[in-house]
């Protein structure tokens, strides 16, 4: 509703908090709300460009925030994406960062956020919603279920997938306690039995070139759905300023393939994420050529901590073969942290969920990665 103010948002009377769109002054108040939630460098002003301000799939800035006396205590921030869905163009609205003051919790602006949200959005061109929820947020949502319209969408499990090549290092000490004291033992017998590489040819780029990797994208489509990967898409995408980028293409029988690798800044451990992975496509072919390539990537990075993959583009079998374990079994199920697939309509379906003849709240409709949730 138009408040007062003739502005988008919601309040009454007597009540201190305003719910609203995000406005251009109010960009110190959110970067430092980043900084006392998350307690990281999350909020730092040119990853914030480049994620709300840059994204070139917006028309204003996708952020509601909550505010008191003028001071932002509550933020949630959307980011709008194209998903091609039955190969054609769909955006969506990719739900990050819900963040709520610690001395502004439990008084109801998590719903009143997500509410607004879904209503501020639902006659606007988004038709998807999509999230990448923590176990906390994941229980939020669903006690707005019936609002939201959680039950004509899908929650799934979202596996990652981790390499841990150095356990001594990371602070994070769940994840540390997943290695065995066995574990270099292991990965370098699996090491020593990944398949001989196919015939072709392994070329490394610095950075992401935009031109070659939307050409492999568009060289083998797939129904199922995943980001657009369109050279617009790579320039903005892969101008993430918390990562450095490189990309591997191996040239074979099969057609090119390719894996980009992102390497965390300003982190104290060494991680490195296997971000993208191109064609999306499955095939056999591409499989053998996927461990040539991930086999490459991991000698030149046997001094990081861990190597990280997520989602379904990167074929389970690969992913074991070279020493990954998956966060949905043991051991690691017992130390990482759980994390969901969320999606749904804008609005509601009004009965089963199908776009461009895609059932989407079918878990195998989507074929998502690191690509789709490193923009969180």
């Amino acid at each position: 509703m138009a408040d007062r103010t003739g502005e988008y948002g919601t309040s009454s009377a007597g009540d201190p908090y305003r719910v609203r769109q995000y406005e251009p002054g109010d960009r110190r108040g959110v970067l430092a709300l980043y900084e006392t939630v998350f307690g990281d460098r999350r909020g730092r002003g040119d990853w914030f460009d480049w994620k709300f301000v840059e994204n070139p799939y917006r028309v204003r800035v996708p952020i509601c925030v909550a505010e008191r006396d003028g001071r932002i205590v509550g933020a949630r921030p959307s980011l709008p994406l194209p998903l091609s869905v039955g190969g054609r163009r769909e955006i969506a609205l990719v739900q990050v960062d819900p963040m709520v003051h610690p001395d502004h919790r439990r008084r109801g602006l998590f719903t009143r956020m997500a509410e607004h949200v879904y209503d501020y959005y639902g006659p606007r061109e988004p038709s998807v919603v999509v999230g990448f929820p923590n176990e906390a947020v994941k229980a939020g949502l669903e006690k707005m279920a019936e609002k939201l319209a959680l039950d004509d969408g899908i929650m799934a499990a979202f596996t990652e997938f981790y390499r841990v090549q150095n356990p001594a290092a990371l602070s994070n000490a769940p994840l540390a306690g997943a290695a065995s004291p066995g574990l270099r033992t292991y990965l370098a017998a699996r090491d020593r039995t990944t398949p001989r590489a196919p015939d072709g040819e392994l070329d490394r780029y610095v950075g992401v070139p935009q031109t070659r990797l939307a050409e492999i994208a568009a060289g083998q489509p797939t129904p199922r759905v995943h980001a657009v990967r369109d050279e617009q898409f790579f320039g903005w995408r892969y101008d993430n300023p918390r990562y450095d980028y490189a990309t591997y293409v191996f040239r074979g029988e099969g057609g090119p393939v390719a894996i980009v690798v992102g390497e965390q800044e300003n982190t104290d451990e060494h991680i490195v994420h296997l971000s993208d992975v191109l064609p999306v496509a499955d095939g056999e072919t591409r499989t053998r050529a996927l461990s040539a390539i991930l086999g490459a990537v991991l000698e030149e990075h046997r001094d990081a901590d861990v190597v990280a993959a997520a989602g379904t583009t990167l074929p389970r079998s690969v992913l074991a073969r070279h020493g990954f374990l998956g966060t949905d079994r043991l051991p690691m199920s017992r130390f990482a942290s759980a994390y969901w697939f969320s999606a749904r309509p804008l609005g509601g379906s009004g009965g089963e969920w199908v776009v461009n003849g895609q059932a989407l709240a079918d878990e195998e409709s989507w074929n998502l990665s690191f690509c789709e949730l490193e923009v969180g």
